[in-house]
């Protein structure tokens, strides 16, 4: 008989949350829906102390606020109000799992900044769809009269996606335009082609694309600077809505390599503070 991957029998568990689902999951804490405010009071830490301080601060809502429109194949997800710079981030969904499901962490990341172009698709394993936004994204930003007109940084682009959408974020970041990448709980993809930062996200209690598939599939094949987190108690489902204690340390990722942000930086290199997390489990190489 042939084998059933994890990754492959998950759309049948996507699926059936998806029909149940009605928005965006809420879990420690952050943005939820279509719209964020300028300020949020999620995190007590935000603003200096604690010894998770750097997580506390990225989990909550950004300074932006936020708005989203829909194009073919897409849901735009970016800041009401732009300036000019802001960086591109392409998204994956998982299998049999709408962009819907994963609502609040694309407002999530959109109130910091980023432009987040999430593919509709649930079957999103090879990247394609993801690149597809890629230059979307590029042909809008030089296209007079378009929203995103001289609006983006086409030279700061990441991807990330969820289970089989961080598979196709794997695959898309191949694209030598991707700057950085951060796969969650990713099915296999060709992450040895990898050449840009990777921050590899699973979960402990996941039992569809286990730290372990994680660890032996993606994180042992991997060459470019990368690093390996796990996060305690986090089962698969958990990273859908806006990705529970994930989200603080996901959002820092990209701030840190796409927006060069100095104290964001500090979660990975320096003293690492999510080396110190007894939260998660973290492995690095060649970074």
């Amino acid at each position: 008989m042939k084998r059933v991957r994890p990754w492959v029998s998950a759309v049948f568990v996507l699926a059936a949350l998806t029909m149940a689902f009605s928005g965006c999951v809420p879990s420690d804490g952050g943005g939820c829906g279509t719209s964020s405010s300028s300020s949020s009071s999620t995190s007590t830490s935000s603003s200096g102390g604690g010894a998770n301080a750097i997580e506390s601060a990225y989990a909550a809502t950004g300074p932006y606020a936020t708005t989203s429109t829909s194009v073919s194949g897409y849901t735009i997800y970016y800041p009401r109000t732009m300036t000019s710079g802001h960086p591109i981030i392409t998204w994956g969904n998982g299998t049999g799992a709408p962009t819907l499901s994963y609502t609040g962490l694309l407002t999530h990341l959109a109130s910091w900044g980023f432009v987040v172009m999430a593919s509709s698709s649930t079957m999103t394993q090879s990247g394609e769809e993801m690149i597809a936004g890629i230059d979307y994204l590029i042909q809008q930003n030089a296209t007079a009269g378009s929203i995103f007109y001289g609006k983006l940084n086409t030279q700061l682009i990441g991807t990330t996606g969820h289970s089989q959408g961080g598979g196709g974020a794997i695959n898309a970041a191949i694209d030598a335009r991707v700057k950085c990448t951060a796969p969650i709980a990713p099915s296999p993809g060709q992450i040895g082609q990898v050449k840009c930062p990777i921050f590899l996200i699973a979960g402990s209690a996941d039992t569809i694309v286990s730290a372990s598939l994680v660890r032996s599939m993606s994180y042992a094949l991997a060459k470019a600077p990368t690093i390996f987190g796990i996060a305690s108690g986090m089962g698969h489902m958990d990273f859908l809505g806006n990705a529970g204690m994930a989200r603080g340390y996901l959002t820092a990722w990209f701030m840190y390599q796409l927006r060069a942000d100095a104290r964001a930086a500090q979660a990975f290199t320096g003293s690492c503070e999510i080396c110190n997390n007894p939260n998660w489990t973290v492995e690095k190489k060649n970074f």
